[in-house]
């Protein structure tokens, strides 16, 4: 008996439309794919994403009511910055060397006005500070260590810096990797001192200026001492993040202006140190592969390695908590990508961010 030509029509219409789904879900590509994951909170409290590529903009989207010049406190992004003034201050010849001890620039503290003394003090570095090897027991990551978080105390201290240095010593000089905002703190009194100027004053002068940064951020300042707070919570747009690393992508060049000494950037992003494996949360991020290295730590900013469709990517990275990332990946034709986000507190949702990196966007432009 044969089926009634309604029926036929019916299951030819119901076939047609599947396919046109599929083809339209084939069809979209996969940056469309993470817009809409986002839009049905699959990453929650992402705030912002931007994508470049040889310097153009390629994708910006916003969320939870951000747009283009909303300041996002990106939390310890800021001390990649500060590693930025760092490299600023050393190419015009302000610190000397960053094999010098501290103290060269610390005229104000000496053994007399800093508690718990410890002769070792005298050789902390520069280059302890930028990379966190001070020797000075605090630690505020993994928090089993023994250690203060010193960062946390340290906002009801009348001197951010004297508390830093009048901790106790933990270990040498250089011998351990702790992380701590007390360095970068220190860090910025030393680009300070060695300036003298104040360090948003150096900042916007010789780093954000040339950047044609002139709005659309903000320091946090102690509200006693009026010093800037070199090692978080600097309040910044998502532009004025892509800016910064399109410069660093670009090898301290913008606008055919060098702004940074190429060495002084190869020396930032250099795998000075080895990180603790747990530091990264490969597993949550999605990109656990056999032969995996740890992360690993230059001048206050990251190198960590992804495998992604076979293809293995270095990514050079600020971390902020909260999901706050300037990414670099040079092999892909200078790709630059930012995420800000609000998930402060939240190890594992920080985190997320890599997820929609080895999900959608390095797919995406490997593709190309």
């Amino acid at each position: 008996m044969k089926s009634p030509i309604w029926i036929s029509l019916l299951l030819l219409l119901f076939i047609s439309c599947n396919s046109t789904e599929k083809e339209h879900v084939q069809n979209k590509n996969l940056l469309d794919q993470l817009f809409e994951s986002l839009e049905q909170g699959d990453y929650p409290a992402t705030n912002a994403i931007l994508i470049s590529q040889q310097d153009s903009l390629l994708y910006e989207r916003y969320f939870n009511g951000y747009g283009k010049d909303s300041l996002q406190d990106v939390r310890s992004t800021t001390k990649s910055i500060t590693a930025l003034l760092a490299g600023i201050a050393i190419d015009r010849g302000l610190i000397k060397s960053v094999e010098e001890s501290i103290f060269t620039y610390l005229s104000l503290y000496n053994k007399n006005n800093i508690a718990n003394w410890d002769d070792r003090k005298l050789s902390i570095s520069v280059e302890d500070l930028l990379t966190m090897r001070t020797g000075i027991g605090c630690e505020q990551f993994f928090g089993d260590m023994g250690f203060p978080d010193c960062e946390a105390v340290m906002f009801d201290q009348e001197d951010w810096v004297e508390y830093g240095l009048s901790q106790k010593m933990a270990y040498d000089p250089g011998e351990k990797w702790l992380y701590t905002g007390t360095a970068p703190m220190i860090m910025g009194a030393v680009i300070s001192e060695s300036s003298n100027a104040r360090i948003d004053d150096f900042a916007a002068q010789y780093l954000f200026a040339p950047l044609q940064i002139i709005d659309h951020y903000r320091w946090t300042k102690n509200r006693n001492t009026g010093r800037v707070f070199t090692a978080g919570n600097l309040r910044i747009s998502p532009r004025n993040m892509l800016t910064l690393g399109k410069m660093v992508i670009n090898k301290g060049k913008y606008n055919g202006k060098q702004i940074i000494s190429e060495r002084m950037i190869e020396r930032m992003l250099a795998e000075e140190v080895q990180l603790p494996f747990n530091y990264s949360f490969f597993d949550t991020a999605g990109n656990t592969w056999e032969g995996q290295k740890a992360a690993s730590y230059g001048y206050y900013w990251y190198t960590e390695r992804a495998l992604v469709n076979e293809r293995e990517l270095t990514l050079k990275f600020t971390f902020g908590n909260g999901g706050n990332y300037i990414v670099l990946v040079p092999e892909l034709d200078n790709l630059v990508i930012v995420f800000t986000g609000s998930n402060y507190g939240k190890p594992i949702l920080n985190k997320q961010a890599f997820d929609m990196m080895y999900k959608y966007v390095l797919p995406h432009f490997l593709k190309d």
